[in-house]
């Protein structure tokens, strides 16, 4: 035993230095003779080469000069064929450059060709210029006579063929040729599939890594989104503060001043005229000061952050009811105002409640609208629906109504919103939040 695995490692280190292109064609353009156990010992060489390459290109390059140096073939080549059976590659060995470039276009894989590659086996012929089959030769093709045509295999599925032509001092292929050619196909099928199963790989790990760019160019994009909504509803804070305590402040103010004025007037014909127009200026000043507190209410009303989602939908309601006219029911299912909810979750719930609610006040021309605000231990469900004249669903609609501008704060917050609609039948807005 030890002398036999002694004479395998010295088996394995020759052939190791083994390199069949440098034992393939003699100076006279003929491929060099191998007889006998030099052709076993080539096809073992070539195995071992195919198997240790992933490059399918080399491999099938490697292939075709392997195949004419063990069938002394002056001329090899494979097709390579499509779900359709015909040839979408071509791989030659024998052939200069300038005979190539003169040959044009690559075979079709019709005639002999075609007849090869549905052939359950291989093709032998002493001839092929005989044969009837063999047509289409185009113009400045070498002359050929000897053809062994052999199929390749990965597993069920015939992936090309071999052809090899003008066998050495003109003699035809013989068993032997067959069986040597055969058995190097069979090695080559096994290269060809692992070189494939790389590059299938190598295509998923890039389809992966770029999967993986994109899912995190969304993350990024999600979260520059929330950073921005954060910024507005914070700036938005701010802004209803500043009206409420320094401009409303200021505006009540000079209410007041102008009732001291109007009580500093003294009796006579003046005075009344005076405090005519005292009472306008009071009620202009009136008016501007509910504007104020109404603005800074849509921009985010105080209840919201001090009380709660519950009570700031009420204010919500009741403000749409007396600007608008536009009756609002809420109904409210495992929820009260004392029940407060994450402030992401209270903040998404109120915008879309608003936003759906304006829509209502100023295009459903709607008389009531309800809504429905359920909590269910696991997330919030709130809907929103008018009896208005509904609408045509469609991008330009769902963007003019600011229903994107929902979509993109419940996505965030992990939840989804649905718009349904038909004209003269209402609209109604869906929102689905976990908690």
């Amino acid at each position: 035993m030890a002398d036999y695995g002694a004479q395998r490692r010295r088996r394995r280190a020759q052939v190791g230095r083994y390199d069949l292109r440098q034992h393939v064609v003699d100076t006279d353009g003929t491929v060099k003779g191998l007889a006998g156990d030099d052709r076993l010992d080539a096809l073992l060489r070539a195995a071992l080469e195919l198997a240790s390459e992933h490059d399918l290109d080399q491999i099938l390059d490697r292939m075709v000069q392997c195949a004419a140096s063990v069938a002394r073939a002056r001329y090899a080549a494979l097709g390579v064929y499509d779900t359709t059976g015909r040839i979408e590659r071509f791989v030659h060995f024998g052939l200069d450059a300038e005979t190539v470039a003169r040959l044009g276009d690559l075979p079709a894989g019709r005639g002999l060709l075609g007849d090869v590659i549905v052939a359950d086996g291989p093709i032998r012929l002493a001839d092929l210029t005989a044969d009837p089959r063999a047509c289409g030769f185009p113009p400045h093709h070498p002359p050929m006579r000897t053809f062994l045509g052999v199929p390749v295999r990965i597993g069920s599925r015939r992936f090309g063929n071999l052809y090899l032509t003008e066998k050495q001092h003109g003699a035809e292929f013989d068993d032997e040729d067959e069986r040597l050619v055969v058995t190097l196909a069979a090695f080559a099928a096994c290269a060809i599939e692992g070189a494939l199963l790389v590059a299938a790989e190598r295509d998923r790990a890039a389809a992966m890594s770029e999967l993986a760019a994109a899912q995190e160019r969304g993350r990024a994009q999600q979260e520059m989104l929330a950073r921005v909504i954060d910024a507005q509803e914070a700036e938005r804070a701010r802004v209803a503060r500043d009206l409420h305590d320094q401009i409303g402040q200021a505006l009540t103010a000079v209410l007041l001043g102008l009732r001291l004025v109007d009580g500093s007037l003294p009796d006579g014909p003046d005075a009344a005229e005076a405090r005519a127009r005292t009472d306008e200026v009071r009620e202009l000043v009136a008016q501007a000061l509910d504007e104020v507190r109404q603005l800074a209410f849509e921009l985010r009303p105080t209840v919201l952050d001090d009380i709660g989602v519950v009570a700031a939908v009420r204010r919500l309601a009741d403000n749409l009811t007396q600007h608008f006219g536009v009756r609002v029911d809420l109904a409210l299912d495992g929820l009260d105002d004392d029940r407060r909810l994450p402030a992401e979750v209270e903040t998404v719930v109120y915008r879309v409640v608003q936003e759906a609610l304006t829509n209502v006040a100023r295009h459903a021309e709607a008389s009531l609208a309800t809504v429905t605000i359920v909590d269910d231990g696991e997330g919030i469900r709130a809907s929103i629906v008018d009896d208005g004249i509904g609408f045509v669903l469609g991008d330009d609609a769902l963007c003019s109504l600011g229903l994107a501008g929902m979509t993109e704060r419940a996505l965030l917050a992990g939840g989804r919103v649905e718009v349904a609609s038909v004209p003269t039948e209402g609209t109604t807005v869906t929102l689905e939040v976990p908690l």
